[in-house]
């Protein structure tokens, strides 16, 4: 069998890349021998490629704009680089027996982005014939007319199944495509294999594991409120940095590797208090990872993990790591609520440092449910393979 993935493999944010690694690992073992290769939805071609430079300031700039025009700068500068790649992608293509599109929060409509570059993935999939799945994908109630119809390009392929990752994902999609066939279903985020993809961890840090996101891009793309930065900025993290070291834990700060992030961890750092204990050797700071493993091997030696990023939170709790979510977007919920860990999601923007803090002790307390967990990854391998068996 010969399968095609259309996903963010080579994102910066390399949390994207764990679902295409974990996914195509779940292929693989599923059906010995099958060759699985990767298209990535931005053009990149390997880790560490840049698709857009100075992106923080292009996206402050963006803001700024009309949205008619923000759409209009958009779509020009993708249809650009699409047309450079687009050859790549139909010899990927070629012969393929199934398409997987997925997973991550792809059917979300931040100025057409998405839209575009999945309306150019499903041209060549109908051209090329192949049969396609929707996997693993978020959606997000904030399509535009236009993204609606570029979105809709979809449907013109061969689409067998559609596998969304969450509740909320799937009454989106409803609502938004007005009862096309084939109705959605729940599939779980490939992430949750983590601990399979990449292998353990080779020793424990014993510290709480700390994922810094810049404020910007939190606000950005936010759908809900955003725990704790929005009125202290980069300074949460640091309040929460130090009220874990008052409570007796040592920390380690990381990203998940998007260009933004690394920026606003490598000003934390720098903020005298953080250096402090960066001297003393209560802190350290990961250096930022380059690929999907990287920042599993990062995630899996803590003993604990603190993050808005979804993928930070998924990667901990496949390790079985106590995990505490901070909100921005409803996809941090809805996970946690799926796992039954609602207990530890903090979702007001008001979120005190020490609340967090408190909470991380408790989850390493209260532990990961064994009979959960198995669930979780039970319940991700059969949608695996449900996706697969659409084409035998």
């Amino acid at each position: 069998m010969k399968i095609v993935q259309f996903g963010l493999r080579y994102s910066p944010n390399v949390g994207d890349g764990i679902i295409s690694d974990c996914l195509a690992h779940a292929c693989r073992n599923l059906h010995p021998g099958c060759e699985v290769s990767t298209v990535d939805l931005s053009g990149r071609r390997d880790f560490g490629q840049q698709t857009m430079r100075n992106r923080d300031l292009a996206l402050r700039v963006l803001r700024t704009l009309p949205r008619m025009v923000r759409q209009r700068i958009v779509t020009g500068r993708l249809n650009a680089m699409l047309d450079r790649v687009e050859p790549d992608w139909m010899a990927a293509a070629d012969g393929a027996d199934l398409a997987i599109l997925g997973g991550g929060q792809i059917f979300s409509d931040a100025d057409l982005n998405f839209c575009v570059k999945i309306a150019r993935a499903a041209g060549v999939l109908h051209c090329k014939q192949v049969p396609v799945v929707i996997h693993a994908a978020g959606v997000s109630r904030n399509w535009s007319a236009r993204g609606s119809a570029l979105f809709h390009e979809v449907f013109r392929t061969n689409l067998r199944a559609v596998g969304l990752r969450d509740e909320p994902s799937v009454s989106a999609w409803r609502d938004q495509v007005h009862n096309e066939p084939p109705a959605p279903l729940v599939t779980r985020d490939p992430g949750l294999l983590a601990a399979g993809c990449y292998g353990r961890a080779q020793s424990s840090t014993g510290r709480v594991g700390l994922c810094v996101t810049t404020p910007e891009i939190l606000t950005y793309h936010a759908d809900s409120a955003v725990a704790g930065v929005t009125a202290n900025g980069i300074g949460f993290f640091a309040d929460v940095t130090n009220a874990l070291i008052q409570k007796g834990e040592r920390v380690t700060l990381f990203c998940n590797g998007a260009h933004e992030d690394r920026a606003a961890l490598h000003q934390l750092a720098a903020r005298p208090e953080i250096a402090a204990h960066i001297a003393s050797g209560s802190v350290v700071v990961a250096p930022a990872p380059l690929t999907p493993a990287d920042l599993a091997a990062i995630i899996s030696g803590c003993r604990a993990i603190i993050a808005h990023r979804l993928h930070a939170c998924i990667v901990a709790y496949a390790y079985e790591i106590p995990i505490v979510g901070l909100g921005w977007d409803r996809k941090v919920s809805s996970f946690f609520a799926s796992v039954q860990s609602d207990r530890f999601f903090v979702g007001s923007p008001d979120a005190s440092a020490d609340v967090v803090a408190d909470l991380a002790q408790e989850a390493v307390q209260s532990g990961i449910n064994p009979i959960q967990h198995a669930k979780a990854v039970d319940e991700t391998l059969r949608a695996v393979a449900g996706a697969l068996a659409v084409v035998s």
